[in-house]
This record gives structure tokens, C-alpha cells and sequence, in this order.
């Protein structure tokens, strides 16, 4: 009895050492993503999702998983930068604003479209998605190529 009673102790300890990095790792995580005007709680929040959802088995999976959750974090902040520049577009120069929210929008597109800064968006997002997409692949890939195994959990 005092063996598996030692056994348990250990594995306890190692349980929580583990979990306190991972603490420690995604604190780091999220002061490197997340922005000033950003909320920490709400990207521990997603991480948190993830992670429940994929279940990382160990560290290389962990990776993987935070580099989903990275591209997802600022794929949404691309789409609330862009949802900001439609919404506060000028009319254009001497005509008169749209009264219909879908022409204000359309007027909002056509300036916008003029200009560099929507296919900078454009290709941005296309970036994060890519990134995001080969991300779970590779995840998936991991998990079909290289079981994990009881130690490296």
C-alpha cells in the first residue's frame, strides 16, 4: 500500500507542476497576442475552448493547438478592424449619404475598395486562414502519424 500511495503522490505533484506551466505558458501566450484594448479573459477564455475541445496530448500538440487558437484570435480582430472601416467611412466628397443601410454600406465598400487598405485585409485574413487551416491539418496529421504514448503525457 505504501508504494501506490507514493505512486499517487508523485503523479499528483507532477500533475500540478504540469499544470502550473501551462499556466505560466499560456499567460505568456496571451501577453503576446492579445492587445492592450484587448481582453486577457476572453483569449484564456477561447484557449480554454480549444483545448477542451482537442484535447492536446503533449507538448507538440499543445503547440499546434495555440497556434489555431493565435490565428483564430486575430482572424477576429481583422474582421472587427474591417467591420470598424465600414462603419466609419465618409461619404464621399459632395455627394449626399445614403439613407438605406445597405447603400451606406456599398459606398462604404466602393471607398474602401479604392484603396489599398481592404485587400491588405483581405490578404491578412486569407493569411490567418491559411495558417489556422494548416494548423488543424497538421494536428490531425500528428495524431494519425505519431500516437502519443503514455510518458509523453
Amino acid at each position: 500500500m505504501a508504494i501506490s500511495t507514493n505512486v499517487f503522490h508523485r503523479i499528483k505533484k507532477l500533475q500540478t507542476l504540469r499544470s502550473s506551466q501551462n499556466a505560466l505558458r499560456h499567460g505568456l501566450l496571451a501577453r503576446c497576442l492579445v492587445l492592450e484594448d484587448e481582453s486577457p479573459e476572453a483569449f484564456r477564455d477561447l484557449l480554454a475552448k480549444y483545448t477542451d475541445r482537442l484535447q492536446p496530448a503533449d507538448a507538440l500538440e499543445l503547440d499546434v493547438v495555440e497556434e489555431m487558437v493565435a490565428a483564430a484570435w486575430r482572424l477576429r480582430r481583422s474582421w472587427a478592424i474591417e467591420t470598424h472601416l465600414m462603419d466609419t467611412v465618409p461619404a464621399e466628397p459632395g455627394s449626399a449619404p445614403d439613407t438605406e443601410p445597405i447603400g451606406r454600406i456599398t459606398d462604404a465598400f466602393k471607398s474602401l475598395a479604392a484603396s489599398p487598405v481592404l485587400s491588405l485585409m483581405h490578404r491578412y485574413e486569407t493569411r490567418l486562414h491559411m495558417i489556422y487551416q494548416r494548423a488543424l491539418h497538421n494536428l490531425l496529421l500528428i495524431r494519425t502519424a505519431i500516437p502519443s504514448t503514455p510518458e509523453s503525457q
